[in-house]
């Protein structure tokens, strides 16, 4: 199995499904939602990075 399978999410995904969904909502010219998005994306990973360096 790879590294990221063994220790769980991969801490880039978050931030990656949050662009996914900024870009969704900038498109529809939601710009709450867009950076609401990005900003939980940005959180999720920060903390996935974070547990992960604590093991």
């Amino acid at each position: 199995m790879s590294q990221n399978k063994q220790n769980g999410m991969a801490p880039a995904f978050p931030l990656f499904i949050g662009a996914v969904i900024a870009a969704v909502a900038f498109s529809q010219d939601n710009r709450g939602g867009a950076v609401l998005g990005l900003v939980a994306g940005a959180v999720i990973s920060l903390i996935v990075s974070v547990r992960r360096r604590k093991r």
